[in-house]
């Protein structure tokens, strides 16, 4: 078994606790962009100061050198790795801050990817642990979260299948260990061992919408039996979007009306990524909240020029990835959901130039920033 010397210990203890202090210090941004914060009422007597911003760095490590171990103490490496990971840290949050937090560019598959919704992820194994050559069984949903009253979907496969082998393929719906409804299940045509799973005869039955639900997939192998589950979401949806309005630019903003219907007046989101319309790169992840006090409203997403133009497309766009969110409240204090039918929408480019041109600054960003730099500077 792998074991830390005690000198490895006390020095990954030290970087745990500086890991710790750069987090404090890091508690820099809300979910709402800065444009739309309320000013807070300060102590005109006293500056507001950043965060710890009375301890210079070196005094920030004597404070914690004081109260470690002796071998921890002693080490010269010390201040020098805690002043290049705060330099990294304030060389990355550098680059974040240049964009609003309902704006950001999405650079790479990596971003991309976490900003899709929705998105299910296979179930799969070998159907004989016992066996590496046993055939390989998965499942998938089409998405992860799904409407009362939706089909849900799905796709079941096996491969490594022996061409002697005939294989059989059924599904069901769980939940709480009581069988909720039998999929049809056909051969996909697509690919040899691959199934369409569909739950047709749902319909508007109540469910216990708290408790997990799972997809069961059967197959039956000659004489053997392999069943492999997946979990689903299966929510009333309290809002829905009607359609999307003409864009505009207004100021440094590329202004996207949303049009929506909900149930449940009270604070809702709404967040979708912005492609290029002519070779579907992603450009931008768009998000916005409002509190709606009436059944038929509209929330309006925005893009920064600043955004835009590192992207290097003024247009036109497709707005894709849609969610629409009821944010918890009281009295139940859960989070609700809304349904988006329309997969995506045109919306129209404008020139640069007709933007304000103006770089976006977050005042209290900066100053995090700033005293990152000095901490992870000489003095």
């Amino acid at each position: 078994m792998f074991k830390l010397t005690k000198r490895h210990a006390v020095h990954a203890l030290g970087l745990c606790v500086t890991i710790v202090v750069i987090s404090v210090l890091l508690m820099f941004k809300t979910s709402e962009p800065a444009q739309n914060k309320t000013p807070s009422v300060t102590n005109t007597h006293k500056p507001a100061q950043p965060v710890l911003a009375h301890k210079t760095k070196r005094q920030l490590v004597s404070t914690i050198n004081n109260d470690s171990p002796a071998e921890y103490k002693d080490n010269p490496l010390f201040e020098r790795e805690a002043k290049a990971r705060l330099i990294e840290i304030s060389k990355s949050f550098s680059q974040d801050i240049k964009y609003p937090e309902n704006s950001k560019p999405i650079r790479s598959d990596i971003e991309l990817k976490k900003y899709i919704p929705n998105a299910s992820v296979a179930s799969s194994m070998a159907s004989n642990v016992k066996e590496i050559n046993s055939p390989h069984i998965s499942i998938k949903s089409s998405k992860y979260q799904y409407f009362v009253g939706e089909v849900i979907r799905a796709e079941a496969s096996i491969q490594g299948l022996s061409t002697q082998k005939t294989v059989s393929v059924s599904a069901r719906l769980v939940q709480n260990g009581e069988t909720l409804g039998h999929a049809s299940v056909v051969p996909s045509g697509q690919a040899p061992g691959l199934f369409n799973v569909s739950f047709d005869d749902l319909g508007d039955q109540p469910l216990n919408t708290q408790d997990a639900i799972r997809i069961i997939a059967q197959f039956r192998v000659g004489n053997e039996n392999y069943e492999i589950g997946t979990p689903v979401s299966y929510v009333p949806s309290v809002a829905k979007i009607d359609y999307v309005q003409g864009a505009a630019v207004h100021g440094a903003y590329l202004h996207i009306p949303v049009y929506l219907t909900t149930t449940n007046p009270g604070y809702h989101l709404v967040s979708a990524n912005l492609y290029n319309a002519e070779n579907g790169q992603a450009l931008l992840h768009l998000s916005e909240q409002k509190e709606l006090l009436i059944e038929h409203d509209y929330i309006e997403l925005k893009g920064h020029i600043s955004a835009l133009k590192v992207m290097g497309h003024a247009g036109p766009y497709e707005l894709k990835d849609i969610s629409l969110t009821r944010m918890p409240s009281r009295p139940k204090y859960t989070t609700e959901y809304g349904l988006v039918t329309q997969e995506s929408f045109t919306i129209e480019g404008f020139p640069f130039s007709d933007y304000e041109d103006i770089p976006y600054v977050d005042e209290q960003a900066q100053a995090r920033l700033d005293y990152l730099a000095k901490l992870g500077g000489t003095e």
